[in-house]
């Protein structure tokens, strides 16, 4: 024993330093693990962001569509849906059911797009009319003023999750309100889940007769309140139409930039437009397609106006209405006063659409 004992004086240093390695070893494998560990629980929690609850209809603020009908002689159908993940990007999407509740309310819409429900005289008179709310997965239908009620709550309403889903309710509207004398109403529609970290949905849904040719399409920027513009992030966009072709639209990227979700969305297909003259001094127009995401090479710069435009391939037999948002680049710099963002968003015209042959 007292031999060890020595041996072990003797080698006293170098016992102490293998100990220490040992202990830094161990330490520094608790730390780079522990580090691990966290960084793995805030993936978990951004995946589970409370942004995945949206709709095509609705969404955090408040969402005002009007819907082009293509046919007055019958009652028009406009289908809403609401998703677990943030429309239209279907790659993250929630783990859990999404369990929510909706509220249908039939009003019409007064200046500054303030909302009132139907009252009075306006309610009875909605008897005879076709105005109602479907859930169509549960076949489950309320006729506004059944009862003298302006409003119906479809409860406890269900998006499984684990994967990219949806639920799908339909607005019928009679076909009075795209006749010659429309009553101008609307629904405001109010989705609130149950889970209390998503955000409340929000939409009002009206639908306008639009009398165009048998073709044609177009864009217009969302009417914009002065009075209010500050408070914009950003500006909502819209294509609409009849028919099939190619749809050229504008912007300043000085100003504002698009949506990447939408230049992403696989169901777009683009195209960069280029003109050229001939030798018979006639522009000639041609065609780059691009349907796979990114989508940023069909762009196309106009140096003389500061613009770039992208065209789209549309499909009125698929789908009659895009809307696009458009974010300001530095509100705290740059002017985004109305009549200035007209032109960083100019409406589309008739050179701009190509119907295919």
């Amino acid at each position: 024993m007292n031999k060890l004992i020595k041996n072990l004086k003797k080698h006293w240093i170098t016992i102490w330093l293998i100990i220490a390695a040992i202990s830094l070893t161990v330490v520094t494998s608790y730390a780079i693990y522990t580090r691990i560990t966290i960084a793995k629980r805030v993936v978990s929690t951004q995946a589970g962001a409370n942004s995945l609850f949206s709709s095509d209809h609705m969404n955090s603020t408040l969402m005002k569509v009007i819907e082009p009908i293509m046919d007055s002689t019958k009652d028009a159908d406009v289908t809403v849906n609401v998703f677990n993940y943030t429309y239209p990007k279907e790659s993250v999407f929630r783990g859990d059911v999404t369990e929510y509740d909706v509220t249908a309310t039939i009003g019409k819409l007064g200046s500054n797009d303030s909302f009132s429900a139907l009252t009075g005289d306006e309610l009875t008179g909605l008897s005879g009319y076709n105005y109602k709310i479907t859930h169509n997965s549960r076949n489950e239908s309320f006729v506004f003023g059944t009862d003298g009620k302006a409003s119906y709550t479809f409860i406890n309403r269900s998006i499984a999750g684990g994967a990219a889903n949806s639920d799908l309710f339909t607005l019928t509207f009679d076909k009075n309100e795209v006749g010659n004398s429309p009553k101008g109403y609307c629904v405001k529609l109010v989705a609130t889940p149950y889970n209390t970290d998503l955000p409340v949905l929000t939409g009002i849904v009206m639908v306008r007769y639009s009398k165009q040719a048998s073709t044609g399409w177009a864009g217009t920027l969302e009417d914009i309140v002065e009075s209010n513009e500050a408070k914009y992030d950003g500006y909502n966009y819209y294509l609409e139409g009849n028919g099939k072709g190619k749809l050229t639209f504008k912007w300043n990227p000085t100003y504002v930039t698009i949506n990447k979700d939408f230049l992403n969305n696989r169901n777009n297909a683009f195209y960069s437009k280029t003109v050229t003259t001939n030798e018979q001094n006639e522009e000639v127009v041609s065609y780059n397609k691009y349907n796979t995401p990114p989508v940023e090479s069909a762009l196309v710069p106009d140096e003389t106006t500061g613009l770039v435009s992208l065209t789209i391939e549309v499909d009125s037999s698929k789908q009659n209405r895009y809307e696009i948002q458009f974010y300001k680049v530095n509100s705290k710099t740059l002017n985004y006063a109305k009549s200035d963002v007209e032109g960083y968003l100019p409406d589309t015209g008739p050179s701009d659409w190509t119907p295919d042959e």
